[in-house]
């Protein structure tokens, strides 16, 4: 006899498994571009989602939000990475 899935549930588990992995990684993430752009990025976000990285925050140069991007991107295992880090004027 077959069994009848009443609900979500089936699907849940690998739903947690990407949750879970998505977080870990914008953990990862996040301590990389602290670690390359010398905690220059105020305020940093990151989100994770199966078809791209999201970078936020402020810094004072260009060449900070690039060292984050760059940080990001070695991590990315070629996801896209989106910078929306604002730069101070």
């Amino acid at each position: 006899m077959e069994k009848l899935s009443h609900g979500p549930m089936s699907a849940e588990p690998d739903v947690v498994t990407a949750l879970t992995d998505h977080r870990a990684l914008a953990m990862r993430i996040k301590r990389s571009v602290r670690r390359h752009a010398g905690g220059g990025v105020r305020s940093l976000e990151v989100q994770v989602d199966h078809e791209s990285i999201r970078l936020g925050g402020q810094c004072a140069s260009f060449y900070c939000k690039q060292l984050a991007q760059q940080a990001a991107i070695r991590l990315s295992g070629g996801v896209q990475v989106i910078n929306g880090i604002e730069v101070d004027c």
